[in-house]
């Protein structure tokens, strides 16, 4: 999809890539491998993520067949990018072993007015609204195979869970597969902790004493309980120390999660796309 996100986010990529080697060349080579960002026990960090959404739900009521669907950023016109918060953070008690956190949370709202548009088997002439008021965490275990004085790789075992809270209001004119709804008003409702698995593996290389960079992929299909999700999760990431404790962290995100949950009178499915650039400070022991 060619967007105005885009757009913004292909100059500053490129600038990034083509200052980078100019920079990097201006380093010393290593010499004391102990003094690497990789080798820290304790880090966290704090970054802003320039994100850009991509969501849609589908409501189906398992008596009738009828189902509401939900365009987040199209028909209900939900703010398509936003800049967030995050925190992280990662302990390394040994060589081979860590832990890895993270916490982020998005909130939207739309309020459209005078509007006449079908929503699946919903149509309104009228107005509506949608509150998007979502949490994301995550929690790993990491195990590092391989590691040398510039390098390391490590499997990730962990839980990414969304905590989604999804309000959607219509009022006007509604009817619901052809028959009119006489009280005027149609409310539909998602209130759900989806705690996933997730499998992942992550590289980091250090090009010299200030600069490193990584990479990490993450993917997951399975069932837990009612909840049936299939996700994919892909980051690439650079980091420029200040010094022995400080860094600067920057990176490219991409999280799309499939998710269906069958309750005993509705099906929910849910398509969770965000992706964007992070910008934040590292600070390490």
């Amino acid at each position: 999809m060619t967007s105005k996100f885009s757009r913004l986010v292909r100059p500053a990529v490129l600038s990034a890539l083509l200052w980078l080697p100019a920079a990097s060349a201006q380093e010393a080579p290593f010499e004391d491998p102990d003094s690497l960002a990789l080798s820290r026990t304790l880090s966290v960090g704090i970054a802003a993520g320039l994100m850009r959404f991509d969501t849609n739900f589908k409501f189906t009521d398992r008596d009738t067949g009828r189902s509401l669907f939900l365009d987040a950023e199209g028909t209900m016109e939900l703010p398509e990018v936003r800049t967030i918060p995050l925190i992280y953070g990662y302990w390394r008690p040994s060589s081979k072993h860590g832990l890895g956190f993270g916490y982020f949370s998005v909130r939207r709202d739309s309020e459209l007015v005078a509007i006449d548009r079908n929503f699946g088997d919903l149509s309104l002439d009228g107005r509506a609204t949608l509150t998007d008021d979502t949490r994301f965490y995550a929690l790993t275990y990491n195990y590092t195979f391989f590691q040398d004085s510039r390098a390391f790789l490590f499997a990730s075992f962990g839980i990414k869970a969304i905590d989604l809270e999804y309000q959607f209001d219509a009022a006007g004119v509604l009817s619901l597969d052809g028959e009119p709804i006489e009280s005027g008003v149609y409310s539909e409702t998602l209130d759900q902790f989806a705690p996933i698995p997730l499998i992942g593996i992550d590289a980091w290389f250090a090009l010299t004493h200030k600069w490193s960079f990584g990479a990490r992929a993450a993917f997951v299909a399975g069932d837990v309980s009612d909840v049936r999700a299939v996700i994919t999760e892909s980051s690439i990431r650079a980091k420029y120390a200040f010094n022995e404790n400080i860094g600067l962290i920057m990176g490219i995100n991409y999280f799309d999660g499939d998710i269906t949950i069958n309750d005993t009178d509705r099906k929910t499915e849910i398509n969770y796309g965000l992706d964007g650039l992070l910008l934040g400070i590292d600070v390490g022991f």
